[in-house]
């Protein structure tokens, strides 16, 4: 693990939810492009109660990387758990929140860091566009993202979990006293200095989506009721 050094250290957290043939890929990609920048930090994988191999992929990758560190819940808890479980767990000046398929393009976490070395303290990523989805997909996040920005009062039509926060902002995101989270709206609501950085969702290479409709719509439910009057 990062002991210090010069430079300052960036957290990626992943949460990861039957991932196994993404998860050796991940950590090598994202590790060679940050050194590649030298940009020192640390990866977080948060195992959301995986019913397949993938504890065993980041352990083995635990082993051959001294920058990977693990959460591994006890059953599937959610990912907006994951990511408040790896913010936790988290010793970076800045903390970066990705998806574990790679679907969240690393070239783009290199421009959140660079917009955050100039005094950005939230670094929204915003889809450009919102990659192969069934028209019913597209039909019901248009839906539910229109419901949540006249909530929020934030545009959330192109909102994503992907974004890079100051750890001031990480602090204040882990002191809310919320049981259900919705990451993707407290970021914004929190306030700091915030900009955002357009990104197109990559095709996924290995596996489905974890999002079955049903699942969809009880988050939508939840986060409308939640998050709403």
């Amino acid at each position: 693990t990062w002991e210090g050094g010069q430079g300052e250290l960036m957290s990626v957290v992943l949460p990861s939810y039957n991932e196994e043939g993404m998860i050796e890929k991940t950590a090598n990609v994202i590790t060679r492009i940050l050194e590649n920048e030298k940009i020192e930090h640390e990866l977080i994988f948060v195992n959301d109660g995986s019913s397949d191999n993938t504890q065993l992929e980041i352990e083995k990758v635990a082993d051959q990387l001294s920058n990977v560190r693990y959460i591994m819940f006890s059953r599937n808890f959610g990912k907006e758990a994951a990511i408040f479980a790896g913010l936790a767990l988290s010793k970076g000046d800045c903390v970066a929140v990705m998806d574990c398929d790679l679907q969240h393009p690393t070239e783009t976490l290199v421009e959140m860091y660079r917009l955050w070395e100039q005094g950005y303290e939230v670094i929204e990523g915003v889809k450009k566009s919102r990659g192969d989805e069934s028209f019913v997909h597209k039909f019901c996040a248009k839906t539910f993202y229109g419901i949540m920005s006249k909530a929020t009062k934030i545009d959330m039509s192109r909102a994503s979990d992907f974004k890079l926060l100051d750890r001031k902002a990480v602090n204040s995101l882990l002191s809310i006293p919320e049981y259900h989270v919705f990451f993707r709206a407290l970021s914004s609501w929190v306030g700091f200095k915030t900009t955002s950085v357009e990104f197109d969702v990559k095709e996924r290479e290995v596996g489905e989506s974890k999002w079955s409709f049903k699942s969809l719509v009880k988050y939508a439910i939840n986060n409308i009721a939640e998050y709403s009057s």
